[in-house]
Protein backbone atom coordinates (compact mmCIF):
# COMPACT_ATOMS: atom_id res chain seq x y z
CA UNK A 1 0.00 0.00 0.00
CA UNK A 2 1.33 3.42 -1.26
CA UNK A 3 1.16 5.88 1.96
CA UNK A 4 0.99 9.51 0.80
CA UNK A 5 1.03 11.32 4.40
CA UNK A 6 3.02 9.98 7.50
CA UNK A 7 1.60 11.23 11.13
CA UNK A 8 3.52 10.37 13.87
CA UNK A 9 3.11 11.19 17.71
CA UNK A 10 6.45 10.76 19.89
CA UNK A 11 6.87 7.86 21.48
CA UNK A 12 6.29 7.46 24.65
CA UNK A 13 8.51 6.53 27.40
CA UNK A 14 7.34 4.08 29.88
CA UNK A 15 8.46 5.14 32.98
CA UNK A 16 4.75 6.21 34.08
CA UNK A 17 1.41 5.68 33.10
CA UNK A 18 -0.11 7.49 30.15
CA UNK A 19 -1.94 10.64 30.87
CA UNK A 20 -3.96 13.24 29.04
CA UNK A 21 -1.02 14.73 27.50
CA UNK A 22 -0.16 11.61 25.94
CA UNK A 23 -3.77 11.01 24.85
CA UNK A 24 -3.65 14.58 23.48
CA UNK A 25 -0.81 13.83 20.94
CA UNK A 26 -2.55 10.59 20.25
CA UNK A 27 -6.11 12.51 19.74
CA UNK A 28 -4.25 15.45 17.42
CA UNK A 29 -2.20 13.28 15.00
CA UNK A 30 -5.30 11.13 14.36
CA UNK A 31 -7.27 14.12 13.48
CA UNK A 32 -4.71 15.23 11.22
CA UNK A 33 -4.05 12.05 10.06
CA UNK A 34 -7.73 11.57 9.35
CA UNK A 35 -7.98 14.98 7.21
CA UNK A 36 -5.48 14.68 5.60
CA UNK A 37 -7.09 10.98 3.88
CA UNK A 38 -10.13 12.68 3.70
CA UNK A 39 -9.15 15.57 1.56
CA UNK A 40 -7.04 14.10 -0.46
CA UNK A 41 -8.21 10.82 -0.64
CA UNK A 42 -4.98 8.74 0.19
CA UNK A 43 -4.00 6.16 2.89
CA UNK A 44 -2.53 7.95 6.05
CA UNK A 45 0.40 5.90 8.07
CA UNK A 46 -0.38 7.17 11.77
CA UNK A 47 2.74 5.64 13.43
CA UNK A 48 3.18 5.73 17.59
CA UNK A 49 4.27 3.81 20.63
CA UNK A 50 6.37 3.80 23.17
CA UNK A 51 10.24 3.81 24.21
CA UNK A 52 11.32 1.61 26.56
CA UNK A 53 15.23 2.66 27.15
CA UNK A 54 16.75 4.68 28.79
CA UNK A 55 17.64 5.46 32.72
CA UNK A 56 14.43 6.72 33.51
CA UNK A 57 12.66 3.60 32.63
CA UNK A 58 15.27 1.13 34.56
CA UNK A 59 14.63 3.64 37.44
CA UNK A 60 11.33 3.44 37.28
CA UNK A 61 11.49 -0.37 37.05
CA UNK A 62 13.63 -0.96 40.23
CA UNK A 63 11.24 1.39 41.68
CA UNK A 64 8.29 -0.67 41.26
CA UNK A 65 10.44 -3.55 42.36
CA UNK A 66 10.02 -4.90 38.19
CA UNK A 67 12.11 -5.44 35.41
CA UNK A 68 12.69 -2.76 32.64
CA UNK A 69 10.87 -5.49 30.23
CA UNK A 70 7.87 -6.34 32.57
CA UNK A 71 7.27 -2.48 33.26
CA UNK A 72 7.55 -1.59 29.64
CA UNK A 73 4.98 -4.57 28.52
CA UNK A 74 2.45 -3.69 31.48
CA UNK A 75 2.55 0.67 30.20
CA UNK A 76 2.92 -0.74 26.80
CA UNK A 77 -0.43 -1.98 27.09
CA UNK A 78 -2.26 0.86 28.83
CA UNK A 79 -0.71 3.32 26.00
CA UNK A 80 -2.74 0.81 23.68
CA UNK A 81 -5.88 0.76 25.95
CA UNK A 82 -5.62 4.43 26.41
CA UNK A 83 -5.61 5.00 22.58
CA UNK A 84 -8.22 1.86 21.53
CA UNK A 85 -10.83 3.33 23.81
CA UNK A 86 -10.40 7.31 22.47
CA UNK A 87 -10.48 5.29 19.47
CA UNK A 88 -7.63 6.69 17.90
CA UNK A 89 -6.60 4.58 14.56
CA UNK A 90 -3.41 4.53 14.48
CA UNK A 91 -1.50 2.10 11.65
CA UNK A 92 1.25 1.11 13.38
CA UNK A 93 2.16 1.14 17.33
CA UNK A 94 5.79 0.58 17.92
CA UNK A 95 7.73 -0.68 20.59
CA UNK A 96 11.53 0.28 20.64
CA UNK A 97 12.00 -3.34 21.86
CA UNK A 98 10.66 -4.98 18.91
CA UNK A 99 13.52 -6.66 16.64
CA UNK A 100 12.04 -5.16 13.75
CA UNK A 101 12.64 -1.38 15.49
CA UNK A 102 16.65 -2.53 16.84
CA UNK A 103 17.13 -4.01 12.77
CA UNK A 104 15.89 -0.58 11.34
CA UNK A 105 18.22 1.53 14.19
CA UNK A 106 20.82 -1.11 13.38
CA UNK A 107 20.21 -0.74 9.17
CA UNK A 108 19.98 3.82 9.92
CA UNK A 109 23.68 3.62 12.57
CA UNK A 110 25.46 1.45 9.99
CA UNK A 111 24.23 3.76 6.80
CA UNK A 112 25.29 6.87 8.99
CA UNK A 113 28.91 4.82 9.60
CA UNK A 114 29.52 3.60 6.44
CA UNK A 115 29.30 7.92 5.71
CA UNK A 116 31.16 9.03 8.09
CA UNK A 117 28.52 10.38 10.15
CA UNK A 118 29.90 8.49 13.36
CA UNK A 119 32.89 9.69 15.03
CA UNK A 120 34.28 8.30 18.11
CA UNK A 121 34.63 11.06 21.07
CA UNK A 122 34.09 11.40 24.52
CA UNK A 123 32.36 14.31 27.06
CA UNK A 124 32.35 15.23 30.38
CA UNK A 125 29.65 17.57 31.93
CA UNK A 126 26.72 17.19 34.25
CA UNK A 127 23.69 15.04 32.66
CA UNK A 128 19.95 15.70 33.83
CA UNK A 129 18.35 12.23 33.43
CA UNK A 130 14.52 13.58 33.39
CA UNK A 131 15.81 16.02 30.23
CA UNK A 132 18.03 13.17 28.85
CA UNK A 133 20.05 15.74 27.97
CA UNK A 134 24.06 17.32 29.09
CA UNK A 135 23.98 20.91 31.05
CA UNK A 136 26.44 23.31 30.56
CA UNK A 137 28.38 24.73 33.39
CA UNK A 138 25.70 27.68 33.67
CA UNK A 139 22.58 25.49 33.26
CA UNK A 140 24.07 23.77 36.73
CA UNK A 141 23.84 26.57 38.48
Amino acid sequence: MHFKYFVTTPIFYVNAAPHLGHLYSAVLADAAGRYAALRHGRPVLLSTGTDEHGLKVRQAAAAAGSSPARLSAAVSAQYRTVFDTACVQYTRFIRTTEPEHRRAVQHFWNLLDSRGYIQKGSYAGWYSIPDESFLTPTQVK
